[in-house]
């Protein structure tokens, strides 16, 4: 081993998994499709040619914020205080030297920078730039993955960041390393997380056809229902990991979303495809044991969801008129699942409902940047004024929302449904006190970007849950 102290001999970083908890060429990969879903066709032919055409191919033509892409802070913490002593810090590194020499711009740390240009850098190629360079035992190195194996082998000093547990105990065998950085923390938690399980609860709605009817324990319609939940929630699970996965940048710039998996890179974005796939699975195998009419919707609610995703977001109304026809949509494929038809006061009263509660999601992001920020207010296609017609529209659906309930319950169908039908009365004040909260808390600004969320974690959402169950329990049943 060198004599030489660590200040007088170079540490060699590498940066995808390494520096950064992410990989910049699946990056790339992303922003590429994003703004030009067609590329996609393009890809394998690059790859034909060299995985070095296709890094230098989507550096040259495609970027990234490389000031938003998440680093491993412990190690990040350690090359600062090399540095602070002195010592030689080097990037070396399989993604292209686009990208590579602005990520190393932007921190300042690095004498040099070794990236992908002729050649793909990685592995024994990388082995053996360093061992012309400096030598055999002259340098240190710190990587991630089973790939770095060749540099350890000819490194003085080994360190080891955030590898994957079990590749990391092989590696340890092989490989006495000098340091070991593990903060990864992704686990059932995460991943739980990643596919917004607290969301399913939305797909609840899959079942107001069936309470409202009165037949949710009839025949073999709870089970239809529980597989039609199922199928939803994996198909929703879907959607939100893609859209997370192409909103990369968008959620790192916001206060709370830049804490999402994929985002802060707890997952790798490639974990995030498998785990898309498997849900999508999930959800066409449990589609096929209900009617073609629930799968019909399921599809349609499959595109609407990703064509919201990728660009239907960005244009103003239309995004919330998605967004509340999504949640009636789930109350339809809940209808035709169990095989009914859904009633015009069902659907009239759904589509009001979630109008407003999608133009509370909305306007309770501009609020936040209203009063957060600096800028003007501009966010998915709205301005400053568009606040107060948001205001409007949203808090006259919900009025329309109490209304056709109104108007529900002096209808015939109650009559044959409820043993006291005028009980109901009491759920419209019990609504409009609910809706009139939400919009209250929505107008100070205190409103989670989420309505649903909101509901979840608000113990007065609760209390008037109760109280709405009991109402509906007692027309039952008294």
């Amino acid at each position: 081993m060198s004599t030489q102290t660590n200040n007088n001999i170079p540490l060699c970083v590498d940066l995808d998994g390494t520096l950064l908890k992410t990989d910049t060429l699946h990056e790339l990969f992303l922003a590429s499709i994003k703004q030009k879903p067609w590329i996609i066709l393009l890809l394998p032919f690059l790859l034909l040619k060299g995985k070095h055409h296709l890094k230098e191919y989507l550096s040259k033509n495609f970027q990234l914020n490389v000031a938003l892409l998440p680093r491993n802070e412990t190690f990040f913490e350690f090359l600062q205080k090399q540095y602070d002593k002195k010592r030689e810090l080097i990037l070396v590194t399989g993604c292209h030297e686009k990208t590579a020499n602005a990520i190393a711009d932007h921190y300042g740390l690095f004498k040099q920078t070794h990236a992908t240009s002729e050649y793909n850098l990685t592995g024994h190629k990388k082995a053996e730039l360093l061992e012309k360079i400096y030598g055999k035992n002259n340098f240190d190195y710190a990587g991630n993955a089973a790939v770095d194996t060749p540099i350890w082998d000819i490194s003085r000093e080994k360190i080891l960041v955030n590898a994957d547990r079990s590749l990391g105990n092989k590696l340890h065998r092989r490989h006495n390393f000098s340091e070991i950085f593990d903060t990864r923390s992704i686990g059932l938690k995460t991943i739980l997380k990643a596919i917004r399980i607290h969301q399913w609860t939305k797909n609840a709605l899959l079942f107001i056809p069936a309470l409202t009817s009165h037949t949710l324990f009839d025949n073999d319609n709870i089970m239809h229902l529980l597989a039609a939940f199922i199928a939803f929630s994996c198909c929703a699970s879907f959607s939100y990991i893609v859209n997370d996965m192409f909103d990369l940048e968008a959620d790192r710039k916001h206060h709370r979303k830049k804490s999402r998996p994929f985002a802060s890179g707890e997952i790798s974005i490639v974990i995030g495809f498998l785990l898309a796939l498997l849900l999508l699975t999930i959800a066409g195998s449990l589609s096929l044991l209900l009617t073609t009419q629930f799968i019909a919707l399921l599809v349609i609610y499959f595109i609407l969801t990703n064509l919201y995703s990728l660009r239907l977001k960005q244009i103003p109304i239309l995004d919330v008129s998605v967004l509340g026809g999504l949640y009636t949509l789930r109350v339809l494929a809940g209808a035709v699942a169990i095989d009914t038809v859904p009633t015009f006061w069902l659907i009239a009263f759904s589509s009001f409902l979630f109008f407003s509660l999608a133009i509370v999601k909305r306007l309770s992001e501009l609020l936040y940047l209203e009063q957060n920020t600096n800028a003007p207010v501009k966010a998915r296609g709205y301005l400053a004024p568009d606040i107060s017609t948001l205001r409007s529209l949203g808090s006259s659906a919900s009025i329309a929302a109490v209304l056709v309930l109104a108007l529900y319950i002096d209808s015939h169908n109650v009559k044959t449904l409820y043993n006291s039908p005028r009980h109901l009365w009491l759920l419209c004040p019990t609504l409009l006190i609910w809706l009139g909260r939400v919009w209250l808390v929505t107008g100070r600004g205190k409103m989670h970007d989420d309505p649903v969320v909101f509901a979840l974690k608000d113990r007065v959402s609760w209390l008037i849950f109760l109280i709405a169950s009991a109402i509906l329990v007692s027309a039952t049943f008294y």
